[in-house]
């Protein structure tokens, strides 16, 4: 079962964050039966940045700026519950905007 956002919170997100907009489903319980939908941003560079400077010496800290700053909706419901706090701060992990480079020749 999962618990979606609302089509007009969608739409209305939408319109303010264009396509930096994510929606990241969560699960509720260790079996994945319940589920919550969250919409996030994907992390600026200047967020990253911050989460990064705690990620060797304080990873919770550094988790902590990621979901504060990119969870738009439930955010007190994701900061309160360890299953979804985790759950989130791997997923905006993962919707960091990393692209694989590759050398040239000289």
């Amino acid at each position: 079962m999962l618990q979606e956002i609302n089509k007009e919170t969608k739409e209305a997100l939408k319109k303010e964050h264009g396509d930096k907009l994510r929606s990241l489903i969560l699960p509720l319980d260790d079996d994945s039966t319940e589920e919550i939908e969250v919409l996030a941003l994907v992390p600026s560079r200047s967020i990253v940045g911050q989460s990064m400077k705690f990620m060797n010496t304080d990873p919770k800290k550094g988790q902590e700026i990621l979901v504060k700053n990119c969870i738009l909706t439930d955010k007190e419901r994701v900061l309160a519950d360890d299953g979804l706090f985790y759950a989130a701060a791997g997923l905006l992990t993962e919707l960091i905007p990393i692209r694989q480079g590759k050398f040239g020749k000289v």
